[in-house]
């Protein structure tokens, strides 16, 4: 039974091609082991500079904390008590006791001018001659007292409004004083918080970099896991694709095996061949000739192939060129006997018919004819 013939090999293309894939992860990895070596050199560089800069921020963020810290304790200890007397000062400073006092001293101020002004009006009108009893002396009188009243109340007036407006100045000078002071003392947080801030920003930064450059050699390793991978992967379908094809020709040929032995049968089988399940019945004829034409060898199995062992027999090509039967990879074992039986059959009418026409033999050679009766030499 032929095997239909050798089985295909793979590609060559297929293994150059994960080949390639495995060198090209190969190649990926140790570029990123010389991209990481680099990388690590640099981030060294870089993390000694980051520290440098770290630690001077962070001594600029202690020496922050430490003024605010002072300033807060002058600020407690100085300052408050003065601007609590100073407040309570401002407060006190334009009380109505206090107007009044001012308005009676500017009041004191006026009246005493005024008197200074008066005598020296009577020195002048006595050396003019005028008498001090008369009218004229009287209305000068007169109008330097109104001057004088109208004087005193302006100059009250003006303490007054000016003692409020300096109390007031003094006030908001306070308010401003304790703004400005805590303000500062904020402010110097703030700075040391904001410089904290950007001291641990670096830090992240820093080890941020360091992590991606990690990530390069990890890139680089997944890249030619990635390759030898997909190089299995190719190999592994490729020994699949070449496993499926040899147990298909395995399955092949044990079927063809199984066919025929169970129509020769082990010792028990049989041929189903009842001429009642039969029609289209013909005589056949040719198998003597088609028997001649076909080659009988002696024959060993290829290895996987049959059942593996030597024997005897002609060949499907053969079989089909000559009977048309079967697919020229195997020989239908029905068809194959019926071939043989038919050969049998025409060899006999041969043999038949030769001996109607030659003469028989006895034991020792003598002629006889067909009755047994013993023929005369040279007889016709």
């Amino acid at each position: 039974m032929d095997d239909g013939g050798d089985m295909p090999l793979p590609s060559p293309k297929i293994g150059q091609a994960a080949n390639k894939i495995a060198s090209l992860g190969s190649s990926y990895l140790d570029f990123a082991k010389q991209f990481y070596a680099d990388a690590k050199d640099r981030q060294a560089s870089l993390d000694s500079v980051t520290g440098k800069v770290v630690g001077s921020q962070l001594g600029a963020q202690d020496t922050l904390n430490g003024w605010a810290a002072a300033d807060r304790d002058r600020l407690e200890k100085v300052f408050q008590p003065l601007q609590d007397q100073y407040i309570a000062d401002a407060q006190a400073w334009d009380s109505p006791e206090r107007q009044a006092a001012a308005a009676a001293e500017a009041r004191g101020d006026v009246v005493k001018a005024a008197s200074s002004q008066d005598a020296a009006r009577q020195r002048q009108q006595a050396s003019m001659g005028v008498n001090p009893n008369s009218g004229r002396w009287a209305g000068a009188d007169r109008a330097a007292d109104n001057a004088t009243a109208l004087g005193a109340a302006g100059a009250e007036n003006k303490a007054r409004s000016d003692l409020r407006l300096q109390g007031m100045g003094l006030r908001a000078s306070a308010i401003g004083m304790g703004n400005g002071l805590a303000s500062q003392a904020t402010g110097a947080l703030a700075t040391g918080a904001q410089i904290g801030n950007s001291a641990t920003g670096n830090v992240a930064a820093a080890n941020t970099a360091n992590i991606n450059t990690a990530g390069i050699m990890q890139s680089g390793t997944q890249t030619a896991i990635d390759g030898y991978s997909k190089q299995a992967g190719v190999l592994t379908n490729l020994y699949n694709g070449q496993l499926s094809a040899w147990n298909a020709q395995n399955n092949a040929a044990s079927q063809s095996n199984s066919d025929l032995m169970g129509a020769i049968g082990t010792g028990a089988g049989l041929i189903f061949s009842d001429e009642d399940a039969k029609e289209n019945k013909e005589p056949a004829t040719g198998s003597l000739k088609a028997v001649r034409s076909m080659p009988v060898q002696e024959w060993d199995y290829k290895p996987g192939m049959g059942d593996g062992g030597r024997h005897i027999g002609t060949y499907a090509q053969d079989f089909k060129a000559a009977t048309g039967k079967g697919d020229g990879h195997s020989i239908p074992v029905i068809d194959a006997i019926g071939v043989t039986m038919g050969a049998v059959k025409e060899l006999d009418a041969k043999v038949e018919k030769l001996a109607k026409v030659m003469p028989a033999y006895d034991r020792k050679g003598g002629a006889v004819g067909r009755g047994g009766r013993g023929i005369r030499q040279g007889a016709s």
